[in-house]
C-alpha cells in the first residue's frame, strides 16, 4: 500500500479545509439557482486543477452552477476512467458547530461537507496529483469530475450524461469507510391523492372523507404492497421497501375533508424497470380500493446501481480495500448517488470513499483523519500499481 508522508497529509488536510470553507450548501433548487451555489467551488477547483497541469472543461447546467471535467492533455487514448465527487452540500441549518471552519481536533476534521463529500474530493485530487508528479499514471485517460447538485436528486450527473460525456468506468467519492460498494437501490418517490366530498362534520353521511380513503391506501402500502415487493431479493441489497413519509389532509376540525395527499418513499432493488413497477402499484392499489378514486400526482425516480463483480475495476480495487479496510466482499447500500445516472449510461461505476454515511448531513458532521488518509492512499495505490496499464481492462 502506498502511504502518504507527513507533508502530503498536511497538504491534504489544508485542501479539505479550503473546500469546506467554501459555502456550497443547497436549501432549495430555487435558492441554489439564485445564489449560484457551486460557483465559488467551481472557481477554486478550476484554478487548482490547472495548477495540476490539467485542462478543465466547464458544462454550465444553470448559470453559475457548472459541472467540471478535467484531464491531462495527451494522457491515455484508449480507455478512460473518472474519479468523481459532487461540489454541493446539504443545508447548514441546525448545525451546532461552525460549518465552514473545518477545525481539526480529536483526530477528526469537522464541518459541513467533510464527510459528504469534500473530504473524498480532496483525497481523489491528492492521489491524482501525487501519481502525476511521480510519472506513475495508468494508461487509461484519467478524468477528475466535479458535479453540481447531487443533493437535489443527482441533477449534475444526469445533466453530464445528457451532455454526452462518457468514460468507461467511474469511481464516485462517497462515505463508504474505504470499502468498495457495487450496488445501491433505486429511489422511487410517489405523491398520491384521494378526493372525497366535504360537508359539516356533524353530518358525515353527507360527505366522503378523503382521509378515511387515504387510510386504505396507507394500509395497502404497509401491507399487501410491501409483501409483494419483498418477494424479490438482491444478494447485496436484500429486499425493496416502501414507506409513507408525509401525510397532508383536512382544513378544519369540523369539516369532513375532501382531499388528502401522501408522499411515499420507495427503495427498489435493481432488476426491473421502475415504470413497470409503478404500473403494477397502480393496478394493485385500484383493486385494493375497489373503486374508491385516487390519483398518482407525481412520480420521481433515479437509477439503481448493480455493477458486475467480475468487472476489471472491481477486481483491481477490491484487493486494496481488503488489505486496507479488511473488506471481504463488495457491498450494497440503500442510499443512492451519482453512480445511478453513470451506470444507466453504460459506465462501469462503483462507490468508494472515506467516512461513515451516518455522519453525513448531521449537526456535527466530521471525518476521521485516518479515514481521509486511507482513502487517498488506496486511490494512490490503485493508480500507481497500474502505471502504464489499464484499470478498466482485464489483465
Amino acid at each position: 500500500m502506498q502511504r502518504l508522508n507527513e507533508h502530503e497529509k498536511q497538504r491534504l488536510i489544508r485542501l479539505v479545509q479550503d473546500l469546506v470553507g467554501i459555502n456550497s450548501a443547497i436549501i432549495t433548487p430555487e435558492q441554489a439557482n439564485r445564489e449560484r451555489t457551486e460557483e465559488r467551488m467551481a472557481e477554486f477547483l478550476t484554478q487548482y486543477l490547472r495548477n495540476m497541469g490539467m485542462t478543465v472543461q466547464r458544462q454550465e447546467v444553470f448559470p453559475g452552477r457548472p459541472n467540471l471535467m478535467a484531464h491531462w492533455p495527451g494522457q491515455g487514448d484508449k480507455r478512460s476512467i473518472m474519479l468523481e465527487a459532487h461540489m454541493d452540500t446539504v443545508t447548514v441549518e441546525g448545525m451546532t458547530i461552525d460549518p465552514f471552519a473545518a477545525q481539526v481536533r480529536d483526530g477528526k476534521i469537522w464541518g459541513r461537507g467533510t464527510c459528504d463529500t469534500k473530504g473524498n474530493m480532496a483525497a481523489f485530487l491528492t492521489a491524482l496529483d501525487i501519481a502525476y508528479r511521480r510519472n506513475q499514471l495508468p494508461a487509461d485517460k484519467l478524468y477528475f469530475v466535479a458535479t453540481m447538485s447531487e443533493e437535489t436528486c443527482c441533477t449534475g450527473s444526469a445533466a453530464l450524461m445528457d451532455h454526452g460525456f462518457r468514460t468507461d468506468a467511474a469511481i464516485v467519492g462517497e462515505a463508504t469507510r474505504c470499502r468498495l460498494v457495487t450496488a445501491h437501490k433505486a429511489p422511487l418517490w410517489l405523491e398520491i391523492e384521494t378526493n372525497g366530498r366535504s360537508c359539516h362534520a356533524s353530518m358525515p353521511d353527507h360527505g366522503i372523507n378523503a382521509i378515511e380513503m387515504m387510510a386504505r391506501v396507507i394500509e395497502f402500502v404497509q401491507g399487501p404492497w410491501n409483501h409483494h415487493l419483498q418477494v424479490r431479493e438482491h444478494p447485496l441489497l436484500g429486499k425493496s421497501t416502501m414507506q409513507v413519509t408525509t401525510v397532508e389532509g383536512g382544513s378544519k376540525i369540523n369539516i369532513i375533508p375532501s382531499r388528502c395527499r401522501i408522499q411515499v418513499d420507495g427503495r427498489i432493488v435493481p432488476g426491473r424497470p421502475i415504470d413497470e413497477i409503478v404500473t403494477e402499484f397502480h393496478a394493485m392499489l385500484a383493486e385494493h380500493l375497489r373503486g374508491m378514486p385516487f390519483q398518482i400526482l407525481s412520480q420521481q425516480s433515479h437509477p439503481a446501481l448493480d455493477t458486475p463483480l467480475d468487472a476489471p475495476l472491481v477486481q483491481k480495487l477490491m484487493p486494496l480495500c481488503r488489505e486496507a479496510a479488511g473488506q471481504t466482499a463488495p457491498l450494497g447500500v440503500n442510499y443512492f448517488a451519482d453512480t445511478g445516472p453513470f451506470a444507466q449510461a453504460g459506465i462501469t461505476s462503483v462507490l468508494f470513499g472515506a467516512g461513515d454515511i451516518a455522519q453525513a448531513h448531521t449537526a456535527e458532521e466530521f471525518l476521521e483523519l485516518d479515514q481521509l488518509f486511507l482513502a487517498a492512499e488506496i486511490m494512490l495505490t490503485l493508480l500507481t500499481e497500474n502505471a502504464g496499464m489499464s484499470i478498466v481492462e482485464a489483465t
